[in-house]
């Protein structure tokens, strides 16, 4: 039962940044593991597109074990930003690991020279897992400030991006952030998975 849920959650996932540049999810924090599965697969069997998933709620180290085998792909790019400021000091060649998860302009930086690398064939995708969490490291107005300027961005480089949220981290000026600024909202129910 859990399969068909989460193949339908990852269908919805996928037709919404088909069609839109930027997608915000919205999520229950005990749904958080299978929404980050369903996108896992969603991009491991994607052709022709480069992902680039900035870690704001976990370290990459840990993403890495959980999606054991999908993660190897070299369309797959990371952006770790807690694990340094958490005094995890590792390197992978898949990953860059900002400093800390305050930087936010050396993170657009990083997105937009990753993106700007790959091939103009491959449309790329920005996975931010999760952007409410930037809020307790960072001022409220200056996360709305780095969002709009990311999805600004990636607007130029015709970049697609999906904003997961976890509804218990949802303050209303982030409301107001993922409406205003995202293409399309998606409400995960606690139901749904």
């Amino acid at each position: 039962m859990e399969n068909t849920l989460i193949q339908g959650l990852k269908e919805r996932i996928a037709n919404a940044v088909m069609v839109n540049p930027s997608v915000g999810i919205i999520l229950p924090g005990n749904n958080y593991k299978d929404l980050t599965q369903a996108i896992f697969q969603h991009m491991n069997e994607t052709q022709n597109k480069t992902y680039i998933y900035v870690a704001i709620a976990k370290p990459f180290h840990i993403v890495k074990k959980e999606m054991d085998g999908i993660v190897d792909s070299s369309a797959f790019f990371f952006i770790d930003c807690v694990s340094r400021a958490a005094g995890i000091h590792m390197t992978d060649p898949q990953c860059f690991f900002l400093d800390s998860p305050s930087h936010l302009e050396q993170l657009i930086l990083e997105i937009v020279n990753i993106i700007k690398d790959q091939d103009k064939k491959s449309d790329s995708v920005v996975i931010l897992d999760a952007i409410s969490s930037l809020v307790l490291y960072n001022d409220e107005l200056l996360v709305t400030e780095f969002f709009t300027h990311l999805i600004n961005n990636m607007n130029l480089y015709h970049a697609h991006t999906i904003s997961l949220c976890l509804e218990e981290e949802m303050t209303d000026q982030m409301n107001k952030m993922l409406y205003l600024i995202n293409d399309k909202i998606i409400k995960v129910k606690e139901s749904f998975i």
